[in-house]
């Protein structure tokens, strides 16, 4: 599909193209992960979780800890707001997920957290 229409502000001629790509509304965030990326924050995170889980169908809790700082910077307020991500492909791939968790998951994860392991997580890190 391809349509022309004009500029709401001059009159330039805008041409729609329609893609096969996934675009996400939170393209800023490639900065931010990038940033994470040069900071070793995958190893350092995988290194100091303190949290392994067996299930080779389980998401692996350094993603799920990863998508739950990704949705709080894309403004979720409720670990629920998190489900807005979970459609959003081109996130998913920019992050590396082949899942993105869901709610659910995310609150299990911290559901596992006692006092000593968040000392022992969060010091080196």
């Amino acid at each position: 599909m391809q349509r022309k229409i004009s500029a709401l502000w001059g009159e330039k001629k805008v041409i729609l193209r329609e893609t096969r790509r996934a675009v996400t509304p939170w393209g800023g965030l490639s900065v931010f992960v990038e940033f994470l990326r040069r900071r070793g924050y995958p190893e350092q995170l995988r290194r100091h979780l303190p949290i392994h889980l067996g299930s080779p169908n389980a998401i692996d809790p350094a993603e799920t800890y990863t998508a739950f700082l990704i949705s709080v910077l894309a403004g979720a307020r409720r670990f629920a707001h998190t489900a807005l991500l979970r459609g959003d492909k081109a996130l998913q791939a920019l992050l590396g997920m082949e899942r993105f968790p869901t709610d659910d998951t995310i609150r299990n994860l911290f559901k596992r957290f006692r006092q000593g392991m968040v000392v022992e997580f969060y010091e080196p890190l």
